[in-house]
């Protein structure tokens, strides 16, 4: 029974399509082609269910993405790319340098998506570790907060001995003179009866006034005693503080976001300290190395299919009509 290649399904197209075949140039090459074809495909399928995977881990816990919209947007986007890369790598006729910057890629890919994974699959172990460096980034940080509150301690004591002092001083003196005094005089008219005419009579006389002033340093002792008070009260909340510096540090610590780097050196110290944790990374990195390396391995190892050779053709035939062409135009002249 003869098969025919002439005719090329939907799928096959769409698969065309994927890696930048032309489907028209497909009906005419044989089974090869179909063949490598279907591996090509089936790399980038498997590279975008992988990629698809991790943008989608990617945004949910990293990115901060909530939406579902968004989560698979960023998902479209990693398949997007990959989807591009492997489809340059197709069309790419030797490899050469192009193959040696696919397998850099390859392996930075790689460590990027088996990191991303390992943070996944590690989550519980990661959280421990975090708790750990928590702890010792409190255990660091609460000296260091302690010290300023003393350092506000010592400066509010040194402002509360001197103004006490001072008003020693003052205190001494108004006890010395408490008050000064003056006196004050005024004219003053007082009616004293009337005059033969019937007019009033008035007498002129001298009033004597004394004043008792207190002394203007009770005003100052009395503002210095208002600044000790305040002192007093600053002092007693920064000791409240200090007996709760540990409290409040934690508080702060927690209530900030774990971010992607902090995460990624735990990751780090836990595969360097534990000898099973790094064999899995190697493991993974690997397998995840040999799926970015697929369409480069079917590109290397297999020789040239009919669908290449009809590309080559086409372009020969080209390649000599421009030359006869040009042939026919030199002749011309």
């Amino acid at each position: 029974m003869e098969i025919n290649y002439n005719k090329v399904g939907i799928w096959a197209r769409i698969a065309c399509f994927l890696i930048g075949w032309n489907s028209e140039l497909l009906k005419e090459c044989g089974e090869a082609s179909r063949r490598t074809l279907r591996k090509y495909i089936s790399a980038i399928v498997i590279l975008s269910i992988l990629w698809g995977t991790i943008g989608y881990c990617f945004a949910e816990r990293y990115v901060g993405m909530e939406n579902l919209a968004g989560k698979l947007a960023m998902s479209l986007t990693f398949i997007v790319i990959i989807v591009c890369v492997e489809r340059y790598i197709i069309l790419t006729g030797k490899l050469g340098w192009t193959g040696v910057a696919r397998f850099i890629m390859a392996v930075l890919m790689a460590v990027l998506g088996s990191t991303i994974f390992d943070q996944i699959i590690f989550k519980n172990d990661i959280e421990f570790k975090m708790k750990e460096i928590l702890t010792e980034q409190i255990n660091a940080e609460v000296p260091k907060r302690n010290q300023q509150i003393d350092a506000q301690l010592h400066g509010l004591k040194i402002e509360i001995d001197s103004l006490n002092k001072a008003n020693q001083a003052l205190r001494e003196e108004i006890a010395q003179n408490p008050a000064s005094k003056y006196t004050t005089y005024s004219s003053q008219k007082r009616y004293v009866g009337d005059n033969p005419d019937g007019t009033p009579r008035y007498v002129t006389e001298v009033v004597t006034e004394n004043h008792i002033i207190e002394s203007p340093l009770i005003a100052q002792a009395t503002a210095n005693d208002s600044i000790i008070k305040r002192a007093e009260v600053n002092r007693t909340e920064l000791q409240n503080k200090k007996l709760k510096t540990e409290e409040i540090v934690r508080a702060e610590f927690e209530a900030a976001p774990i971010g992607f780097l902090q995460e990624l050196e735990a990751l780090f110290h836990i595969i360097l300290n534990n000898k099973v944790a790094a064999v899995f990374y190697v493991c993974l990195f690997l397998f995840l190395m040999s799926l970015e390396l697929l369409v480069v391995m079917s590109k290397s190892g297999d020789g040239e299919s009919d669908y290449d050779m009809v590309v080559r053709h086409q372009q020969n035939i080209k390649e000599e009509t421009l030359k006869r062409m040009e042939e026919g135009l030199l002749n011309k002249k």
